[in-house]
């Protein structure tokens, strides 16, 4: 709806008709905030009996599927080896911190953290739904603590620009005055409609005064004339009127209960310390010697006999032939599609026709934490139509001094920023978040900026599109070759960390299948 465009009289009946209508299109996201919204839990963890004659097997990669495959497995007596190509575990599950660096591919900018001691970002996962049993009980048995992550905070603010938002457009408004606005103008309107019996409702005299009393109570209506009006803790100023605040994408952000999944679910839960703490809890757990770092693989070749891995260290230039019974691939398959491996021409397909999403994240290291002094936002998120995905506000070292922002979240491409000095990208986040936050400017200390697409071994995000002919094909087992990516599962698209325990789940049941057989 543009300006110039006439608003409806608004009816009673009008009312309570868009009123359903918005609340079924409440359920649809924005673009970028609908590709981080399916997830499932991870399914029934595998319980293994007897031991395979030849149990020798190859985990390609560290991140947490490749790490659940581990950990499973050791706990049957496997004889496995973890092949990982960075100096780390956790793939995506990476927490940016003082020191860590890393080289775009294609001869693309070189960064190096300078956040101070204590601070970091989560570049890849940041958030855990209650429902995400699978991670959520690892983070128990492993001993990782968690904290409250606090997906929503009253004083955060919305800022719709040019005229996405009709009148209320390029302000901000807080998002504790849309709740408040709207309870209140939608009981006032219900109360009268109950007051003058014009609802067919089933009630008694006692049963309609005590709802007339809820509605004052629970819209903040003045309990003399029954009307909504402004009051202290909706905050200062007038109220916004209904039909403005129906003509913006505000009523998007209400609901009565939490989502159980998707990116608005609560509660939700960090690792305290960073995300990267969840993929080191299982490190700890498994035998140092398992793990070799810095082992690139180059190809995989298997036969009837059993499988050969060839890798290179990254660091002394050396290449190594590793032998074993099976393998477990859990690199992404947008790498693995260009490592020499001889499977099945419909494997390679499914495997080559699985894309990798545009994420993309930046820190922002702040002086101070002037989002809590100066506009008293704890947590949550900036609700906007800025070209910066989600912008948010740390859960965790609340009245510490400095802090990090997440100046930008995005699961798609953001113009040209991708094929844009990092220098230049940093300088967007900053010119478009200072609309809302003119502190930023002042309060910037330094930034770091992660897109996965340019990042080695990944070239990518998390896996988009799966089709189920798809996913069955990955989830077959390929002579000795078992695919262990978050692709291969229905249980999460795009694949939370739910999805990766649920693949190594999958991959560990079909591997110990295949292993007895012989």
């Amino acid at each position: 709806m543009t300006s110039s465009t006439p608003f409806p009289t608004w009816t009673r009946r009008r009312f309570l008709e868009r009123l359903g209508l918005i609340g079924g299109s409440s359920l649809v996201m924005t673009a970028m905030q609908s590709l981080d919204l399916m997830a499932g839990q991870a399914g029934v963890r595998p319980v293994l009996t007897g031991r395979p004659a030849k149990s020798k097997v190859l985990i390609l990669g560290a991140g947490v599927s490749g790490l659940v495959t581990a950990y499973e497995l050791n706990k049957q007596g496997y004889d496995f080896r973890i092949l990982e190509a960075r100096e780390r575990v956790g793939g995506l599950a990476w927490s940016v911190r003082k020191g860590t660096e890393h080289t775009e591919l294609n001869g693309g900018d070189r960064q190096i953290c300078t956040f101070d001691e204590g601070h970091y970002v989560n570049v890849g996962p940041w958030r855990i739904p209650y429902s995400h049993t699978g991670v959520l009980n690892y983070c128990r048995e492993l001993g990782v603590p968690v904290q409250v992550f606090l997906n929503e905070a009253e004083n955060s603010y919305f800022f719709y620009e040019n005229n996405a938002a009709g009148v209320l457009s390029n302000k901000r408004i807080r998002l504790r005055e849309v709740k408040a606005d709207m309870a209140g103008q939608v009981n006032e309107l219900l109360l009268k409609a109950v007051d003058k019996n014009a609802l067919d409702l089933p009630m008694t005299a006692e049963d309609k005064d005590r709802l007339l009393r809820y509605l004052v109570t629970q819209g903040y209506l003045d309990a003399t004339e029954r009307t909504y009006k402004a009051f202290e803790m909706r905050g200062h100023g007038d109220p916004y009127a209904m039909k403005d605040l129906l003509a913006g994408p505000f009523t998007q952000r209400l609901r009565s209960v939490p989502p159980v999944e998707g990116t608005s679910a609560a509660p939700m839960f960090q690792p305290v310390g960073g995300m990267d703490q969840f993929p080191k809890g299982f490190q700890r757990a498994l035998p140092p010697n398992r793990l070799t770092f810095n082992a690139e693989v180059q190809s995989v070749h298997q036969d009837d006999a059993g499988v050969k891995v060839v890798y290179l260290d990254t660091k002394s230039g050396k290449k190594t032939e590793v032998a074993a019974d099976f393998v477990v691939v859990c690199m992404p398959l947008s790498v693995l599609s260009k490592v020499d491996i001889n499977v099945s021409p419909e494997m390679m397909a499914a495997i080559k026709a699985t894309n990798y999403s545009n994420s993309a994240k930046v820190g922002l290291q702040m002086k101070r934490r002037f989002w809590e002094e100066d506009d008293q936002i704890f947590g949550g998120h900036l609700y906007s139509n800025l070209p910066l995905g989600e912008f948010s506000y740390p859960s965790y070292d609340f009245f510490t001094k400095k802090g990090i922002l997440l100046g930008l979240y995005a699961n798609g491409p953001v113009g040209d920023l991708l094929d844009r000095p990092v220098k230049e990208r940093i300088e967007h986040v900053l010119m478009h978040s200072s609309k809302v936050h003119p502190q930023i400017r002042q309060e910037f200390e330094s930034a770091y900026a992660v897109w996965w697409r340019k990042v080695k071994y990944n070239e990518g995000g998390y896996a988009q599109g799966a089709p189920t002919s798809r996913r069955q094909q990955l989830s077959k087992v390929d002579n000795r070759i078992v695919i262990g990516s978050a692709a291969t599962t229905p249980h999460s698209e795009p694949d939370w960390q739910e999805g990766a325990v649920s693949a190594g789940w999958q991959a560990v049941a079909s591997l110990h299948e295949r292993a007895m057989r012989g």
